[in-house]
């Protein structure tokens, strides 16, 4: 019923068992505790032209999914997108994720350039931008080909810079773990204090990137003892003595009543 693989957290957000579940996957604004900034850097190199059917590219479904991420923020929270392939390309600045469909129509704009993802520079964009917010979080997602993520620069010193200041970085590969710079991008992320994701079909793209902003968003939480006060008709399964119920192995419980005395 909970933990890091159950409900949003766990992949079920925009999964086709989504819409079936008797559970919403979201974390409403509500149980939010503190707000989230968040910059999604977008490789928009030449690998991303390559059709993936239905008339569509991967820089398509790379941009369906950054909307499923920022459809899963609320008013509270910000965010940002960024378009990189040889230069950072500022598709929306740090913004309120408000007009999520104004947002989004910007994001679905994004087409392929032509040349490699830079990951430095997308790197310090991103970090330039969320630095800027006062929000209790504040978290960078990277999106790159694992085969094709060109310009580490120093990572590591920067990296090191954004832990410093609490900013923490996940990537999500597009690929698999045995392509020539996914090495890279792991280490990216675990420097970065992030998760990796890795995937060769480009239609889980969506499902990714709201599922790293589910993530990022339930690292809100403030984790604070929680006061209790026992009560005198309290009763623990752990306190109730066998001798005085036999059947308890057995679950038989039925004649344990609201106020009963052990």
């Amino acid at each position: 019923t909970g933990g890091g693989g159950a409900f949003g957290v766990g992949g079920y957000f925009k999964s086709v068992l989504d819409p079936y579940l008797p559970v919403s996957m979201e974390i409403k604004n509500e149980h939010r505790k503190l707000s989230l900034a968040m910059a999604v850097a977008l490789d928009r190199s030449g690998s991303m032209a390559m059709p993936v059917g239905d008339g569509r590219q991967k820089m398509d479904l790379a941009n369906l999914g950054t909307c499923a991420a920022i459809d899963s923020l609320g008013p509270f929270d910000e965010v940002g997108v960024i378009a990189v392939d040889s230069a950072p390309h500022i598709v929306s600045p740090l913004m309120p994720a408000e007009d999520t469909q104004g947002i989004c129509n910007r994001v679905r704009g994004i087409q392929s350039m032509g040349g490699g993802i830079f990951v430095y520079t997308a790197l310090v964009t991103a970090g330039d931008m969320v630095q800027a917010s006062d929000k209790g979080t504040r978290h960078i997602v990277l999106f790159a080909d694992a085969a094709d993520a060109e310009e580490p620069g120093d990572y590591v010193r920067f990296l090191t810079r954004m832990k410093e200041l609490g900013i923490t970085v996940s990537v999500i590969g597009l690929g698999s773990e045995l392509d020539k710079d996914a090495a890279f991008l792991k280490d990216v992320a675990a420097k970065g204090d992030g998760r990796i994701q890795f995937t060769a079909s480009v239609e889980e793209l969506p499902r990714l990137f709201a599922q790293e902003a589910i993530t990022v968003a339930r690292s809100s939480f403030v984790d604070a003892p929680t006061a209790t006060h026992a009560v005198s008709d309290m009763v623990l399964l752990g306190d109730l003595p066998k001798s005085k119920f036999p059947n308890i192995d057995g679950y038989n419980l039925s004649y344990l009543r609201p106020g009963a005395t052990v």
